[in-house]
């Protein structure tokens, strides 16, 4: 694979611009805009903090950058909130960006009980819409779904895209929802800013969740937590253990799943489910040539909508005609590999009632199961699968094998396609070979 981004910097991710990518610079402590080869078109120098150390993950939520940093003097990590600013608003209707800004952070400072080694976070982020117009002075509006938003949400609309007021944005707090109507009734002196038309973005954030690779015991057991903080208030809402989180070098957030990269895989938790657990576990190519060794993951962009995930990379592993080779980027250099999250038939498991008949002089049937399971281990629904039956012993042919109640069969919501096998009446022992085979 061609290099591509050609990062100096372990971080990326897409911004407010489509087709461009974005990196924190240490070096020039500014948010460097890229496209897609390399190319730096916008240097945005940070205000009102600095980057302390490296940036290791870089995120953006749709309206606010955040960023994950391992404090100095080995003191424990701080996640901070940034904006592209000026933005567009009422007041400054001819504003563009030029600085980095820093608006929120949260800094967490190693305890006696606990130690926080954390190279990646995920901020969970939702994108909704206006379902009609609402003129400036509103102090209510209605979105098209008000899952997840409650009385303290802070709500961010725009880019506006009402006459007069294109481009503008603003922020209000929610007071009151209502979820059979979905109208929204926030605090605003003045009431809205702006007026906005249907289908106008709305988006917010209401947690931040922090991989740390260790439990509160105080000793650095390597075992793993995922921590689920609420936003704006930053405070700990509940805990998650085990070994998955343990080792988790990048993470993302999109729609409703967290998924991450540790190991040889990348994992994700959809937190939609009423019991929040692992959604799926995907191999990925994340593996050197000798097929021992892991190649980490920087920082990760999911994008579920287009079924993939980008993997940001200082390396990365090929395979032509069963030979694998690993290709080191230059030194320094950080590029990123795609890899798809859609279901690929991964494997097709034969299940047999017996394994062994003597069909003469009575015929003996066998049912056939097969299994088909994707990449992540789940099961395959509506595939073909064609059965057939070849005898590969002994040498010389005594008859055909045998025939299958159904030859062509497509798998249920299980994944599953069943048959029988009847075998010939053949007067000798012979080793019949089944397979089942995706069309």
């Amino acid at each position: 694979m061609p290099l591509n981004l050609q990062l100096n910097d372990a971080n990326f991710s897409l911004g407010p611009e489509s087709g461009f990518f974005y990196s924190c610079s240490f070096s020039s402590q500014a948010l460097l805009k890229l496209e897609g080869d390399g190319d730096v078109v916008g240097t945005f120098p940070v205000a009102r903090s600095t980057f302390r150390t490296d940036v290791l993950q870089l995120h953006f939520d749709g309206t606010f950058f955040w960023t994950l940093e391992q404090l100095p003097s080995d003191l424990g990590i701080s996640i901070k909130k940034w904006r592209l600013l000026p933005v567009k608003t009422a007041a400054f209707s001819g504003a563009v960006p030029v600085e980095f800004r820093w608006i929120d952070q949260m800094t967490l400072i190693h305890r006696s009980n606990i130690r926080w080694d954390a190279q990646s976070f995920a901020v969970e982020h939702y994108h909704r819409s206006l379902t009609s117009s609402f003129l400036a002075g509103a102090s209510t509006i209605r979105l098209n779904d008000v899952t997840n938003i409650n009385s303290g949400t802070e709500l961010h609309l725009g880019p506006s895209g009402f006459g007069g007021f294109v481009g503008n944005e603003e922020s209000v707090t929610a007071i009151s929802v209502n979820s059979t109507t979905g109208d929204v009734t926030f605090s605003k002196t003045g009431g809205l800013e702006n007026s906005y038309t249907g289908a106008d973005p709305v988006n917010f954030v209401i947690n931040v969740w922090i991989f740390n690779d260790h439990q509160f015991s105080g000793d650095e057991n390597e075992a793993g937590t995922l921590l689920k903080f609420s936003w704006p208030e930053k405070q700990l809402i509940s805990i998650l253990a085990g070994g998955r989180y343990a080792n988790v070098t990048a993470a993302d957030f999109d729609s409703t799943v967290i998924s991450w990269a540790r190991a040889f895989q990348i994992l994700q938790l959809d937190l939609s489910t009423a019991t929040i657990d692992l959604s799926s576990s995907q191999e990925a190519n994340i593996i050197e040539d000798d097929l021992t060794t892991p190649i980490i993951v920087y920082d990760l962009i999911s994008d579920l909508a287009g079924l993939q995930h980008l993997k940001l990379q200082d390396r990365e592993t090929t395979e032509t005609a069963g030979n694998f080779i690993t290709t080191v980027w230059p030194a320094g250099t950080f590029n990123f590999q795609s890899q798809t999250t859609a279901p690929i038939v991964n494997s097709v498991a034969m299940e047999f009632s017996t394994r062994v008949t003597k069909p003469f002089p009575t015929l003996e049937t066998i049912n056939v199961t097969a299994n088909v399971r994707d990449q992540f281990n789940f099961p395959v629904f509506n595939k073909t699968l064609k059965f057939s039956s070849s005898i590969t012993a002994p040498p010389s042919n005594p008859g055909i094998p045998g025939t299958f109640s159904l030859d062509t069969v497509v798998t249920n919501i299980s994944g599953v396609a069943e048959t029988v096998y009847t075998p010939s009446t053949t007067p000798v022992d012979i080793i019949v070979d089944i397979k089942a085979e995706i069309q």
